[in-house]
């Protein structure tokens, strides 16, 4: 039984280009499971209003919103009022990216 890679035949660009992807999407992932985490407690609505931060309540920007590069890029602060944003989130976001591009490499599926 061949593999899905060794049927496409694929060289090293494509396998970092689908791993980035799947990392990409696990980051996604964990960043719809940080907003369920703080808002359901909370009997927020997971759907509206969008991402904001939890001090000024201010609307997160798309580009801030990328999953842990965000974090990184506002250098764990708020755009807005400058409080800082809990390592907890991109950590969250990592975790989960992480687990992503574990499985489909743990399951032959690359």
């Amino acid at each position: 039984m061949t593999t899905l890679a060794e049927a496409l035949e694929w060289n090293l660009a494509q396998w970092w280009v689908v791993l980035a992807f799947v990392a990409f999407l696990g980051g996604c992932i964990g960043s719809f499971l940080n907003v369920v985490i703080y808002r359901l407690p909370r009997g927020e609505s997971i759907v509206w209003p969008g991402s904001h931060c939890p001090k000024c309540k201010h609307a997160i920007r798309a580009w801030h919103n990328l999953p842990v590069v965000g974090w990184l890029m506002l250098r764990g602060k708020c755009y807005d009022c400058h409080e800082p944003i809990a390592p907890k989130y991109p950590l969250v976001e990592a975790a989960v990216a992480a687990l992503f591009v574990v499985v489909v490499l743990g399951c032959g599926l690359l």
